[in-house]
């Protein structure tokens, strides 16, 4: 069965990103390679992956290898950083969706998707995040109500669901299947896509 991975602000081809993070990369070429081996590690191409905003900055070859050399099915929950004339190169090779933001239930558990964390997160709700990259989050937040897949903060791999509810929810059985579905086919999710006229 395909596994579920989540990612955020790989930054691919920012100029800034290795020496405004700090990032342990000599260059942006050296930061793009890391990023896509440690990508590849984890996904193949059976899986699902949603990358929770802050992509990619670059041409439309640039958008083109990167859709090719990463590994696994890709979905987009647009970041800051991801301006349309970005996305819209994504968008045009047909190799992935895009998205404001996302949802997924599992049991009684309710799963936001946001590039941006949420303010205000109801109990029973957790939202998966980035855009933070030196802190998890700023300290007026409720850290048990969020899980911040920014690469910054997770050894500049992807993350799978096991982790993300593992470390949340403590032992609980995925149904993976249940969310991919949720993800991919809801009428909720697909009021919250971006399409290009």
């Amino acid at each position: 069965m395909k596994n579920i991975y989540f990612i955020s602000d790989t930054h691919f081809g920012h100029w800034f990103a290795v020496w405004f993070w700090n990032r342990p990369f000599k260059n942006i070429k050296e930061m793009n390679s890391a990023l896509i081996d440690n990508w590849n590690s984890k996904i193949t191409n059976k899986d699902l992956v949603v990358i929770v905003g802050d992509f990619f900055a670059g041409n439309k070859l640039f958008s083109k290898y990167l859709l090719r050399n990463l590994n696994g099915e890709k979905i987009l929950i647009k970041g800051n950083h991801d301006f349309k004339f970005r996305y819209k190169k994504l968008l045009d090779s047909k190799d992935i969706k895009i998205y404001n933001k996302m949802e997924f239930s599992l049991d009684n558990n309710h799963f936001i998707l946001t590039h941006k964390p949420m303010k205000n997160v109801p109990k029973g709700v957790i939202n998966i995040h980035g855009h933070h990259h030196r802190k998890l989050l700023p300290s007026k937040y409720r850290k048990d109500r969020y899980f911040n897949v920014a690469v910054d903060h997770n050894d500049y791999k992807p993350v799978s669901i096991d982790e993300i509810v593992e470390h949340r929810l403590g032992e609980a059985k995925v149904d993976k299947f249940s969310i991919i579905e949720q993800i991919k086919y809801s009428s909720l999710n697909r009021k919250y896509a971006i399409v290009m006229a």
